[in-house]
């Protein structure tokens, strides 16, 4: 039996609890400890299966998931197809708060670009933002991590049911953690993960400039004699078929070389002018009319004309 007062378990002769020092009486005997039992029973009966708190955590297309995560541990693979991860890349890794493989892909991004830095590829104008051969390498990764999206999101579950399970929480607390941890975010995923790509962007735009980026500077700029008009605006009102070129094969200098056409007395004629690039700036290094060299007078003359040519007048129209 035991006490009363404190549950101290009492022997048959005890007169008196020896732990609270109460008197023992009838109502002490008989005392069962199956209300503990019972009590014992209900709570166990509260502790949420894995099951539903991979739900809790899932949220969102919860059977689409398990399906696919049934489907690994029926065929022991880590290998399912998921067209979300396919299609948005990263964007589906930040929907779904698995920040670091947006990280990741990030950083391989970065890799590419590296490569095609290195190997001084040529973009296009026309095809720069989607140019057919970078995508042509992105292939490789998206396929990588449609491949096995699934499976990193099962030990993206398994771990923060892990962590759940390792903390003082009661069933709700456990519920109420893992929906916080787990579910969709487009305010904070997505964004996270816009703001990601606008850093790799603007990194590789500074440390990795491409062939486009050197030309759009040139382009860009302005004469000091011309400050109100760029040299890309100058350029194409002046000369028709205008193409803007980055050369190093030829030369140890970063050229941007101009190639267009103008009409002199009556007749169509080739002119080549080139860019010498430096860290903070440019200069005409050389320039061509039909294949011969003019001298840098001929050079001041040629832009004078160029750029104080109405807009109306100008070859173009």
């Amino acid at each position: 039996m035991y006490c009363r007062y404190c549950g101290f378990q009492l022997e048959e002769q005890d007169a008196f609890c020896s732990k609270c020092g109460k008197s023992v009486s009838n109502e002490n005997v008989n005392v069962s400890v199956s209300p503990q039992i019972e009590l014992n029973v209900q709570s166990a009966s509260n502790i949420p299966l894995e099951s539903e708190l991979e739900e809790v955590f899932v949220g969102k297309n919860y059977d689409y998931y398990i399906n696919k995560w049934n489907q690994l541990e029926n065929k022991k693979s880590k290998i399912s197809w998921n067209w979300a991860a396919f299609f948005l890349g990263p964007f589906w890794f930040g929907y779904r708060k698995m920040y670091i493989p947006v990280l990741v892909i990030a950083f391989m991004y970065f890799l590419l670009d590296l490569f095609l830095y290195v190997i001084q590829y040529q973009f296009t104008e026309e095809t720069y933002y989607f140019d057919p051969v970078e995508n042509l390498l992105l292939i490789p990764l998206s396929i990588f991590i449609s491949l096995f999206g699934n499976y990193y999101y099962l030990k993206h579950t398994d771990r923060n049911i892990e962590k759940a399970n390792l903390q003082p929480f009661n069933p709700e607390q456990k519920r109420t953690w893992l929906k916080r941890k787990g579910g969709t975010s487009w305010l904070a995923g997505v964004f996270f993960t816009l703001a990601i790509m606008f850093i790799y962007g603007f990194a590789t735009a500074y440390l990795l400039p491409t062939n486009i980026d050197q030309v759009a500077y040139v382009k860009d700029g302005s004469f000091y004699e011309y400050p109100t008009t760029t040299i890309g605006e100058g350029f194409d009102h002046f000369f028709f078929e205008p193409e803007w070129e980055y050369v190093t094969a030829d030369s140890p200098f970063d050229i941007i070389r101009f190639t267009g056409f103008a009409d002199q007395d009556g007749f169509d004629v080739e002119v080549t002018i080139d860019f010498i690039l430096t860290d903070d700036s440019f200069e005409i290094h050389s320039a061509f009319v039909d294949g011969e060299q003019i001298s840098e007078d001929e050079i001041y003359s040629l832009l004078d004309v160029v750029f104080n040519t109405p807009e109306s007048e100008s070859i173009t129209n």
